[in-house]
């Protein structure tokens, strides 16, 4: 089965192009085609009883008819319409606004790059580029109040998730003294400024004592201090972290300074312990006027910032966290939808920026180019306008064009362009009214986007730009004449060549009625049913291997060789035969 599929493929294809090689006929009026209806059924008729006439009557010496298969070549093509247009045209002026000074051109004139052809008076414009250039500031402040705004809405997301301040405890915050800790889960709301409870460090701990003014000099940051825990009966070996020369004065008139003692913590102390130090000296230990209360090293409340509904949480109380760890998530849609709308009106504030500026950019070349040039040598195709004339922008008065290379614009329709590419050889004829120019060219593009313009059939349509050749001698175009065209999609110079109509379609795949010559064999036949009628004797059916094809003759790739001799009036599709013959 694999094997008729892979010859089935071989089988011509129907050229798409074919119909097109005949020249359109014009369109004839309805009671005229119905006349001609009626005349070739009649016509019909009366050919088929003079065949059956003719064929009764035909000598059995009569030849069929046959064919040679020769070499020759093949093309595909399309063909269609186009004009005449300069490769490169210019639009000059098309935006400026003022009073035309001067006009140096003329219609059909002839120019260097660089000429002056009119020239305008820039002063409306620069009003304009001063009033752009207040705008644009307007909108620079406008761009920052917005990005204000964005920065401001985007803090407020942020502060959504509530962070451990730095590496430390969780201390849960009670509703009172004695009471239980409040816990909280995913789905409570939070208000802003509420206070979860407070981080702190607890690795170092602090003890504020307050000595005697006595000895202010000798006791300094860093010396040893032994402190003792009542409560748990113990000693701590610490240092003197601060000496603060405060004045406190004691119930019995003493003058106080301020000695802040630093431990390390082995995890049995705590904030609200009572505690007392000694500094030991050469001349005996100092021991404080009162007694203190040890304190942690850092402690800060952990306070929601946000009102918000818990999105996440996780256990909280004495738990230690790193700096910087979420505690608690919230969401709050409103927020979100603040900052989409910032950053929306922060995009807009830009984009008119970005608009005013290109404006300006815009307006301050005009004003360099009042003078308006030629970009190139070419011929001034339009000059439309005068002096004292008032330009006010949207149409150019002035084109000019590069004559020395002329192309063709060649309209494609959607069903051909697939087959047009750049490369592709063309012929042109060129209708100038009195007599048809044929010229030569080369497809150099073709447009990936349609034309707005449909052709006659309603189907989009596509640009082709064709090259023209050098031109003949006594050879003369211009620009905006219509042309025909047709443009070369395939082509063999060099191959075997049968009509068309000589092809066969079996279940092997495609053949021909090919009778051998004398000291010929082919290589391989394909059984002709029993009962198949206008075969001529002496005539086999040989498989073949076909082509590129046209209306009227196809490529011989292989099965047969030049000068084989074809039936080319034997039955075309022998597929049921021929399966009937298989399953049998």
């Amino acid at each position: 089965m694999a094997e008729n599929q892979t010859k089935n493929n071989d089988k011509p294809q129907r050229n798409k192009y074919a119909d097109i090689m005949n020249k359109k006929g014009k369109k004839i009026p309805k009671p005229i085609k119905i006349a001609i209806t009626f005349l070739v059924i009649g016509g019909l008729v009366a050919g088929g009883v003079y065949m059956v006439k003719r064929t009764r009557q035909t000598s059995q010496d009569e030849k069929p008819a046959t064919t040679i298969a020769q070499r020759g070549m093949l093309e595909t093509y399309i063909e269609g319409d186009g004009s005449i247009a300069a490769r490169k045209q210019v639009e000059l002026g098309k935006d400026l606004k003022g009073k035309v000074t001067s006009v140096a051109v003329e219609p059909g004139q002839y120019v260097k790059t660089g000429d002056i052809l009119f020239t305008v008076d820039p002063t409306e414009t620069k009003k304009e580029i001063e009033t752009a250039k207040k705008d644009l500031l307007e909108s620079q402040r406008a761009v920052d109040e917005a990005a204000s705004a964005v920065n401001a809405a985007q803090k407020s997301v942020n502060e959504l998730s509530t962070t451990a301040p730095f590496t430390g405890k969780f201390i849960p915050q009670s509703a009172a003294e004695g009471e239980t800790v409040k816990t909280y889960k995913n789905g409570d709301e939070l208000s802003s400024g509420t206070v979860l409870g407070t981080m702190v460090d607890d690795t170092v701990m602090l003890l504020p004592l307050y000595f005697s003014y006595a000895y202010i000099d000798s006791i300094s940051k860093g010396d040893e201090a032994n402190v003792s825990i009542p409560a748990s009966m113990s000693q701590v070996s610490g240092w003197v972290d601060s000496v603060e020369r405060v004045e406190k004065i004691s119930a019995s008139g003493t003058r106080l300074f301020k000695v802040v003692i630093a431990m390390k913590n082995a995890g049995t102390l705590t904030s609200g312990m009572v505690a007392s130090a000694e500094i030991p000296t050469a001349n005996g230990s100092i021991m404080p006027a009162e007694s203190g209360k040890l304190e942690y090293s850092r402690e800060e409340a952990v306070t929601v910032k946000q009102s918000g509904e818990i999105a996440s949480i996780g256990t909280l109380d004495y738990y230690r966290f790193s700096a910087g760890t979420v505690l608690v998530r919230q969401k709050n849609d409103e927020l979100v939808r603040a900052v989409e709308t910032a950053q929306r009106s922060l995009a807009n504030q830009q984009q008119a920026i970005a608009e005013k500026q290109q404006q300006i950019q815009t307006l301050e070349a005009q004003v360099a180019n009042s003078n308006v040039t030629s970009p190139m040598d070419g011929v001034v195709l339009k000059i439309d306008t005068a002096v004292d004339a008032e330009l006010v922008g949207g149409t150019a008065p002035c084109v000019v064009a590069d004559m020395s290379s002329l192309v063709v614009k060649a309209q494609i329709s959607m069903n051909d362009v697939s087959s047009v590419s750049a490369g592709q050889p063309a012929s042109i004829t060129v209708q100038t009214g009195t007599e048809d120019i044929m010229l030569t060219g080369t497809v150099e593009s073709v447009a990936l986007q349609a034309d707005e313009n449909t052709n006659n059939s309603g189907l989009p349509t596509y640009t082709a730009i064709i090259v023209l050749d050098p031109l003949p001698e006594n050879v003369s175009v211009s620009m905006g004449y219509y042309v025909s065209y047709k443009i070369t999609t395939a082509s063999v110079d060099d191959c075997i060549i049968i009509p068309t109509n000589a092809l066969v379609n079996t279940i092997d795949g495609t053949a021909v009625f090919a009778k051998q010559s004398e000291g010929q064999t082919f290589e391989e036949t394909i059984p002709i049913p029993e009962g198949t009628e206008g075969v001529p004797e002496g005539y086999v059916l040989v498989p073949v291997q076909v082509g590129l094809s046209d209306s009227s003759n196809v490529q011989i790739l292989s099965g047969i060789d030049e000068g084989t001799e074809i039936f080319i009036a034997g039955p075309q599709d022998m597929y049921e035969q021929l399966s009937g013959m298989a399953v049998g």
